[in-house]
């Protein structure tokens, strides 16, 4: 398997449409996405919400894993993981009879391009600037090699799509050769194809018999659910290597369409593999096959 990363490291994402907003939609003036970062400041404003943020930036925790780093009642972490999950910051699984929180970075790309985009290219020069004072002279090219350590990691987002479940269906299995990033193949790459039955393969064509394999189909149930699995190499993931579990659920969200994806990978993994991988599902998923179906005129 290729993994989900661009040849540049410019990767954008934002974050997951609440399911639900106002009762009577955003106030005269306002736009859906100013409600959006309404819950966005609200969830970030309390330093517990925070700190559990912090908690799940290092890994996936459960509900009772949560209570018990803080002094608070377990009732009073429900309530901020409630916040945070409206937010969309939080990404909740229950697994047998515990229930795992994950952390979802995606939403506070809003706040990146509201707030800091418009004005960072005012201040890229000074940090730039400061940068090279704080560190010092150049330590030759800067690039440590990424030590790679046996585990696993974990990946796990919601997007919402304004598009029936049955055309985002439709556009995932059978126009992803159209939406998928074209910088995320080799040069190589004549098509992009994924037969969709068990067995399938989701694969890049290069012509004359030869091409790439990211991954195998081992379970499918339309227009609801989409498994893969597949193996990357360390060429394809900065030395990292192993297998993907990667699982694609469409639900019902009113007249949307709510994307949730899991991406679970074993192997010999850089530390920030977890990041880089996030940042590449967004980019395809977020960014690639959300407006791909939104601004189709196809139903």
């Amino acid at each position: 398997m290729a993994a989900p990363r661009r040849q540049s490291k410019d990767v954008s994402a934002a974050g997951r449409a609440p399911r639900g907003g106002r009762a009577g939609g955003p106030e005269r003036g306002r736009s859906a996405r100013d409600d959006d970062l309404d819950r966005l400041w609200k969830a970030l404003a309390d330093p517990t919400r925070r700190a559990i943020l912090d908690l799940l930036r290092q890994r996936p925790r459960t509900t009772g894993e949560l209570a018990e780093s803080f002094p608070t009642s377990r009732f009073a972490v429900m309530k901020h993981l409630a916040v945070l999950t409206a937010a969309g910051l939080v990404v909740s699984r229950r697994r047998w009879r515990e229930r795992w929180n994950h952390l979802n970075a995606v939403p506070l790309q809003q706040l990146v391009e509201r707030w800091i985009r418009p004005y960072e290219a005012a201040w890229a020069s000074g940090l730039v600037q400061l940068k090279h004072r704080v560190e010092g002279p150049d330590r030759g090219d800067g690039m440590a090699k990424a030590e790679i350590q046996h585990g696993t990691a974990e990946v796990e987002m919601e997007i919402a799509i304004d598009a029936p479940r049955e055309r985002v269906w439709r556009a995932l299995v059978a126009e992803i050769g159209v939406w998928w990033r074209k910088d995320f193949l080799s040069p190589l790459a004549r098509a992009f194809r994924l037969e969709p039955r068990p067995g399938g393969r989701l694969y890049e064509d290069w012509g004359h018999e030869q091409g790439r394999l990211w991954y195998t189909v081992v379970g499918i149930e339309a227009p609801r659910k989409l498994q893969l699995a597949g193996a990357f190499m360390p060429d394809d993931c900065g030395g990292s290597y192993g297998t993907s579990h990667l699982t694609l659920m469409l639900e019902d969200n009113g007249q949307s369409t709510l994307l949730r994806l899991s991406d679970h990978i074993v192997g010999g993994l850089r530390a920030d593999l977890a990041s880089d991988l996030t940042a590449g599902w967004q980019t395809l998923f977020r960014d690639a096959l959300k407006p791909h179906v939104e601004n189709s005129k196809v139903t």
